[in-house]
């Protein structure tokens, strides 16, 4: 069951050709994983561990850098595989805006499939309905891919009632701002469209045609995707997918679109698709000039699939390397990628094996993934009268009407928090570990079941702060509690400002 109101009270901030025939030739002769990836020291690969080591050292300083797992891959070997606690290899990620370059494939297919015509269909072709407006009706697939629809997207951030850009009438709304294939500006509404026409085309859902033409080659199960109120399956965001399935599809790019001897995208789609077709910036919006794709981001080395605080597909085919990141940081990553993974990976041959510093990094690697306990230190004095006890909240827009602490055992805490029906009851460990519960409701954008992650202290002798994480979700929400007498103060949020809630002991 999906609790309506959950869905905001644990916010997410919202921001994310025609070839006339198709080559089945063989890209570079990487290995590719089948079921289980072949695991390879760095070395092996030619990269130095002992920059890797470095890297991990200071993202253990900095705390985990909001970084939730780091996948290195280097000549189709997995050389270095990293979660941050409370993740682990299983956990389905949201990969936000990076779920656009996974539509792209899906396009390539469409067209090698004959689903699709060309690129230079209009989208009136499909859905007349949504681009009545005449200068709609001129904007094609093309425009679509590379975010030049001429839609005004932004038009509605301050001077009109927002717009989901997932649901197919938001194009009756949205007017045109520019003359389509005239200028770039980023449009999640525009992949959405791009689903429901493979939908419509192929006679499928987009899920399924993924599942059929892209997922089963690949060894990819399991995945979740979120639909729109139609059906349709959310073309540019809120797919789930695990680190290890991101890395595969980097590397299938990698290899020109050929996993184990089939061509699962045409090699001509990957190459067209990652090569550039809009430049962008540098302004205000984008102050590093990069490049823009058919939904890949092109920077000076490699493209890029790209998601919302940091959710990343990195292909450097010059390093023949892929570097997939899950956080909730944007820029987290970058502050080691050149200094770190790709600098360690400059040999092109074996490097010679580095035994101790393998082992070194590969226990930095399990301490960050299973943290050991900490001590846990006095309560103060003012925990045993909150504990147990119901504060009653003032009225407030996530719903929530009350909560409880119970402080039962010394380390871990149990919070109960009442929104609407619902009471929201779970762990909290005080021992600087997470305790992990299943929900048994779906919580934010999830579409099963979320699992929720929970780890509080005392940051001085009257306020209790909480940070918990849906599991996947790319942002971390803190509860801080400030107790004075019978009241509570309550301040509830990702980011600053947060949404202040006031309440009182019920006696």
């Amino acid at each position: 069951m999906n609790v309506k109101g959950l869905g905001s009270f644990f916010l997410a901030v919202p921001l994310g050709f025609l070839f006339p025939f198709f080559s089945y030739g063989q890209g570079p002769n990487f290995h590719l994983p089948d079921d289980d990836w072949k695991i390879s020291t760095p070395e092996a690969q030619g990269v130095d561990s002992r920059r890797l080591l470095a890297m991990f050292q200071g993202i253990k300083a900095k705390g985990g850098s909001d970084l939730h797992g780091i996948l290195i891959v280097r000549n189709g070997y997995l050389i270095t595989e990293s979660y941050l606690a409370p993740y682990h290899e299983e956990t389905l990620h949201n990969v936000k805006s990076a779920s656009k370059s996974i539509l792209s494939a899906l396009v390539g297919i469409a067209l090698r499939e004959k689903y699709v015509s060309s690129l230079d269909q209009k989208v009136s072709e499909f859905y007349p309905e949504y681009v009545d407006d005449p200068r709609k009706r001129e904007i094609t697939l093309r425009h679509l891919l590379t975010m030049t629809a001429g839609l005004a997207w932004s038009y509605d951030r301050e001077t009109a009632s927002p717009v989901s850009p997932n649901n197919l009438e938001a194009w009756s709304v949205v007017p045109m701002r520019d003359p389509p294939g005239e200028k770039f500006e980023y449009n999640t509404m525009l992949a959405h469209m791009m689903s429901a026409i493979l939908t419509k085309a192929s006679g499928r859902s987009t899920k399924e045609f993924a599942d059929s033409f892209l997922f089963k080659p690949l060894g990819i199960s399991g995945v979740q995707w979120i639909k729109d109120n139609k059906g349709i399956y959310l073309g540019g965001s809120e797919l789930f997918l695990r680190p290890r399935d991101m890395a595969k599809f980097g590397l299938l790019y990698l290899n020109k679109g050929v996993w184990n001897g089939q061509q699962v995208v045409p090699t001509e789609w990957v190459e067209e698709s990652t090569s550039p077709k809009v430049s962008i910036g540098p302004d205000l919006n984008y102050p590093m000039a990069i490049k823009y794709g058919y939904w890949w981001w092109i920077p000076a080395q490699g493209y890029q699939a790209r998601g919302y605080n940091g959710q990343y597909i990195i292909v450097r085919p010059d390093l023949k390397m892929v570097v997939a990141v899950t956080s909730e940081d944007q820029s987290a990553i970058f502050q080691y990628l050149d200094s770190y993974v790709f600098q360690a990976a400059s040999s092109k041959g074996p490097l010679p094996s580095n035994p101790e510093g393998s082992r070194a990094l590969s226990r930095l690697l399990n301490e960050l993934e299973r943290p050991l306990a900490q001590p846990v230190g006095p309560m103060p004095g003012i925990a045993a009268k909150v504990a147990g006890k119901k504060y009653a909240l003032e009225p407030n827009k996530l719903g929530m009407q009350s909560f409880v602490l119970s402080f039962e055992d010394a380390r871990e805490c149990i919070m109960k928090v009442a929104i609407g029906k619902q009471i929201l009851d779970f762990p909290v460990g005080l021992d600087g570990n997470f305790r992990i519960v299943n929900a048994g409701i779906s919580l934010d954008s999830n579409s099963e079941p979320s699992r929720l992650a929970s780890k509080g202290s005392w940051a001085d002798d009257k306020t209790f702060v909480v940070r918990s994480h849906i599991l996947g979700d790319v942002v971390t929400q803190t509860f801080s509690m400030q107790f004075t007498g019978d009241d509570v103060s309550l301040d509830f949020g990702s980011t600053t400002p947060y949404i202040r809630i006031m309440g009182k002991m019920e006696k």
